[in-house]
């Protein structure tokens, strides 16, 4: 499982992973609901989107990429 660490700001951020990669988090609005973006720099890992009901401290997810599924979790720093 890779955690990806996030500060829970409300604000766009690089995010970091267990395994010391790198990415960024967008915050998106959709109809003044936020949608989270995750996208990890040179293609480590999957990217996803949350919405603000699964955005919180401990959220675990799973991503069917078409290559492979990868687990994570965030953690609020």
């Amino acid at each position: 499982m890779t955690i990806v660490y996030v500060h829970d700001n409300g604000k766009t951020q690089t995010v970091s992973c267990s395994d010391r990669t790198q990415g960024i988090m967008r915050i998106e609005t959709n109809d003044s609901a936020p949608m989270y973006n995750f996208k990890f720099y040179g293609h480590a890992h999957p990217g996803f989107y949350l919405d603000q009901t699964h955005f919180h401290d401990g959220e675990q997810l799973t991503v069917d990429d078409v290559l492979s599924k990868e687990d994570f979790q965030l953690k609020f720093i």
